[in-house]
């Protein structure tokens, strides 16, 4: 459904694709085996020749069922048979918090797949995640876990799924792959794994890299005339305005800086100054008491200070390495460390103010903490954002991973076995399973480097 080209390459040339993220699998395998505890009588599955044996032997409920036929494949997470009315029912267990339009073509394709194969298919659900889930104590699925009936959906979804299914087929049968424009399905609903691939031909600063985004409809008339780089846009088709901004620093001057502005801005700066980084996991089965799904645990943090404008830099960090909670602990080692006075320095403050209200819940006796944090921080990013600071070589972001190697090249991130946060949200969860001392230092590292590379910059911005 995504993009022929997609399922002709998958099917075709698979060792093109990227490697696939394992790390959102295994979140879903832990989601299905809480799915898997409803239904305790089931029985696993591994192949369409097991699963009918299984039929034919009275089973009634299956994990992993699979229907096959000439040509169609699929396999169900839970089938159980309705002895009253004599029918399965199919159950798709998704690892999300919400109903999404994709998975009632998911259970559509699953449903024709399932009938074409013999079998009289009743309900269709979906089982995903109880967003309003807090876990306390042992986790029940029955809490955790929602279910809901999409079976009207899907059956008025059937006829454009078997006309669907009859097009895919035909993408089959070619022998070489369909060309398609890269467009907004390269990365709706998912992320195309091929995306590496179909970008290889694409030039630096390409229409598609243009701040703010262009429509579908005017990437397409760009194709049209042939146009890949922003320089060749045309200047009435760039209307936001941080895509202006970028355009221009492409197309006019390479740096833009309203050095008056960005003085003004940094006034609401008061010493002691304290640069401030969270480092978090969110796991979609809560692992804490006090938490809900997809819940941030906050792990690590790195704090800068500079207590007058030359005063000498001092660094503290704390990074929780046990299976518990890290909250009061985390809170613990930073209160002494942030005094009443002063300004705190996010990059981004949306997220560590969010982090810092979270925590305030969990652990009350924080609360007033953490809200005096959130009161005096001010967001490093907001030069960058409001275009005070524009450079072609930030490439229209304001993201500090764009933004450092421009102001402060001899720091780089390039340099970290560690170089970005899901990266280091995946690296703690390994730590705390192995007590790895490696990864340990490696994540200290790459949060150092986040408030040090804040530091950096502002005394660039000061310096103009």
């Amino acid at each position: 459904m995504q993009c022929p080209k997609y399922l002709w390459l998958a099917v075709n040339k698979p060792d093109l694709a990227q490697e696939a993220d394992s790390f959102r699998f295994e979140q879903g395998y832990e989601v299905e085996n809480y799915a898997r505890e409803l239904s305790p009588n089931g029985v696993e599955v591994k192949s369409e020749d097991e699963t009918r044996k299984l039929v034919s032997k009275g089973e009634k409920t299956l994990f992993q069922a699979v229907a096959k036929t000439a040509n169609l494949y699929c396999v169900a997470d839970i089938l159980v048979f309705d002895e009253q009315l004599q029918v399965w029912d199919i159950y798709e267990v998704k690892s999300s918090n919400d109903i999404e339009d994709i998975y009632t073509h998911d259970l559509a394709f699953q449903r024709v797949c399932f009938e074409r194969a013999g079998y009289k298919i009743g309900k269709t659900y979906i089982v995903h995640l109880n967003k309003e889930y807090i876990r306390q104590g042992e986790i029940d699925p029955e809490d955790l876990l929602t279910k809901e009936d999409l079976t009207e959906q899907v059956l008025a979804q059937m006829p454009d799924t078997e006309d669907r299914i009859y097009n895919a087929l035909r993408v089959l049968e070619r022998k070489d792959k369909p060309e398609c424009r890269i467009l907004k399905q390269c990365g709706k609903p998912y992320v195309c794994n091929f995306l590496q691939y179909c970008f290889s031909d694409i030039p630096e600063e390409s229409i598609y890299d243009l701040a703010g985004g262009l429509t579908e409809k005017r990437l397409n008339m760009l194709l049209d005339e042939g146009v890949l780089k922003i320089k060749d846009i045309p200047a009435d088709m760039v209307t936001s305005k941080a895509g202006k901004r970028h355009y221009d620093s492409i197309v006019h001057k390479e740096i833009d800086i309203d050095a008056d502005s960005i003085k003004k801005e940094l006034t609401q700066l008061q010493y002691p100054i304290y640069f401030l980084d969270y480092e978090t996991f969110s796991p979609a089965i809560p692992m804490f008491d006090g938490y809900k799904p997809y819940q941030r645990i906050v792990f690590q943090y790195s704090l800068h200070v500079l207590r007058s404008p030359d005063g000498e830099l001092e660094h503290y960090e704390y990074l929780h390495t046990d299976l518990t909670d890290p909250t009061e602990k985390l809170a613990e080692a930073l209160k002494p460390q942030i005094e009443k006075e002063g300004s705190v320095i996010a990059w981004y403050m949306s997220f560590e103010k969010g982090c810092n209200s979270e925590m305030g819940e969990r652990r009350p006796q924080f609360q007033d903490f953490f809200q005096q944090i959130n009161d005096r921080m001010y967001d490093l990013m907001s030069p960058f954002k409001q275009g005070l600071y524009v450079h072609r070589g930030f490439k229209g972001s304001a993201s500090i991973k764009k933004v450092l190697p421009v102001l402060v090249p001899e720091l780089s991130y390039k340099d970290l076995d560690i170089q970005e946060g899901m990266a280091a949200s995946k690296a703690w969860y390994e730590m705390i399973q192995k007590d790895d001392e490696n990864i340990k230092n490696n994540l200290l590292k790459y949060c150092e480097l986040d408030t040090l590379a804040m530091v950096e910059i502002l005394r660039k911005l000061k310096s103009l």
